[in-house]
């Protein structure tokens, strides 16, 4: 008995340490989002599209300032493109909205300013679920007379269509966007500023490693900013 209370003990005193390290927080903001391809087959079409998200920290502090930082977040991103398919013509106003549930996974180290400010930069890297926040505007140049055709596409389901070819009857153009991939990988890099222990506003830069869609090579990049409150 008295080794079991023994136990107890230090295992409620060893949680009281660790649990004492882990600070728990909330923040929210604003992200600047684009997709790039090592084949140049992503062009910009005007600057990064806005989003926003919102999420929950969790870090703990080991000895000597070194942090492990993790959490959840809610991030709805957006851009639009300038897409050409194989010989086909472009499509020359792509959007992509899209929600996505993000776990980064992050090493930091805390640099103590002074009494109520502290610098954490941060690096490590991410997993993304990405689904649909609904359908997107898509304009078409016709492949028959060159003229704009604007429809609405869903990007985690792709977008298909058949055009009749002009010279050649019973023969037709198809047209094709594959989905986005539900799963995303990548890495991220930020710096945390923590004023009097509790309110925080963050700066990191993200961008995937797994491409979200293997017809283009398409990988997502941007900037988030984002303010909160450590409990």
């Amino acid at each position: 008995m008295k080794k079991l209370t023994l136990f107890l003990l230090l295992a409620l005193y060893l949680s009281l340490q660790v649990s004492a390290q882990v600070k728990i927080g909330i923040d929210a903001g604003m992200n600047l989002t684009h997709f790039k391809s090592s084949n140049k087959c992503v062009q910009k079409k005007g600057g990064m599209g806005a989003g926003f998200q919102i999420g929950v920290t969790v870090d703990y502090e080991f000895k000597r300032h070194w942090m492990l930082m993790s959490g959840a977040s809610f991030m709805q991103t957006q851009s639009n493109m300038e897409l050409p398919y194989s010989m086909h013509p472009q499509f020359p106003d792509v959007k992509i909205k899209l929600n996505h549930i993000v776990i980064p996974l992050k090493v930091g180290y805390n640099i103590q300013i002074s009494k109520k400010l502290s610098l954490i930069p941060s690096v490590g890297i991410y997993g993304s679920y990405n689904f649909s926040a609904g359908k997107c505007p898509l304009e078409i140049t016709s492949p028959t007379d060159g003229k704009a055709i604007h429809e609405k596409w869903n990007p985690m389901k792709g977008y298909s269509s058949e055009f009749p070819s002009g010279n050649s009857p019973g023969y037709y153009y198809n047209l094709e966007l594959d989905a986005l991939r539900h799963w995303t990988y990548g890495g991220v890099a930020g710096l945390k500023a923590v004023v009097n222990g509790h309110y925080t506003v963050s700066f990191q830069y993200y961008e995937s490693i797994k491409e979200i869609q293997s017809q283009c090579d398409m990988r997502d990049y941007g900037y988030q900013l984002s303010v909160g409150y450590i409990f």
